[in-house]
């Protein structure tokens, strides 16, 4: 279908914001970062040749279920896609709307190992099925990537001061921008409210589903589908 509203402007940038507040909300509450691997597996190396066994393992699983959440993302596209069934990426934001409202709860909050796996495994599945805005590709759960096609396409409109590269180099740099602001957010939120502070995650999936849903609905009414 030609409107592919998970690719809009605002739903990647809503995303990121989240990517940067679940980084900084994981790292601040469990001492892990429950989506960017690279930084767990720096961790699980040094707490190695410190003997921390236990921390180390709690990494590992933690890799591993982003690994199977990113398998079973795949394999959700080539479903649905197969399927001709459409927008089926709007139940992800509803799942990830009450999970993270879960995760909120005390009884769950303070199981270090099960919440940090379960974000790790739903953070993968939302990196890959929302990895463009606007047809431009781009990171929604970390920014090295971001920070390169930020400056690279910055160092080639100084060379061609073409459009498109202008273009470009804004579109990374609004979600540089975005990955930020969230994690700030998070961490103000954080020394407010504690472990609740990850309902701003649950509101904000929440907001963005119900967002998606008006889009979808507009659509097919529009076009007279139901």
């Amino acid at each position: 279908m030609k409107n592919k509203f998970h690719e809009a402007r605002i739903v990647g940038l809503l995303l990121t914001f989240i990517g940067g507040a679940l980084d900084a909300y994981t790292y601040i509450h469990y001492d892990v970062f429950a989506s960017a691997q690279t930084g767990n597996i720096i961790l699980a190396i040094i707490q190695a040749f410190d003997g921390q066994w236990g921390s180390v393992g709690k990494k590992a699983i933690s890799t591993c279920f982003f690994l199977v959440g990113i398998i079973l993302a795949k394999f959700l596209i080539d479903y649905f896609y197969q399927k001709k069934i459409h927008y089926w990426r709007l139940f992800v934001l509803y799942y990830e709307a009450v999970f993270f409202f879960i995760i909120s709860l005390p009884m769950i909050n303070k199981k270090q190992t099960l919440v940090t796996i379960l974000i790790a495994f739903t953070a993968a599945i939302q990196w890959v099925v929302f990895d463009k805005i606007d047809g431009r590709a781009y990171t929604n759960l970390f920014t090295t990537g971001n920070l390169k096609g930020m400056a690279t396409n910055l160092y080639e409109y100084s060379k061609t001061k073409e459009t498109k590269d202008k273009e470009a180099f804004l579109h990374f740099f609004r979600v540089v921008l975005a990955f930020i602001s969230g994690a700030v957010i998070s961490i103000y939120s954080y020394q407010m409210l504690g472990g609740k502070a990850i309902l701003l995650v649950s509101g904000l999936f929440f907001l963005l589903a119900l967002y998606e849903s008006v889009l979808m609905i507009h659509f097919y009414r529009s076009n007279q589908l139901f």
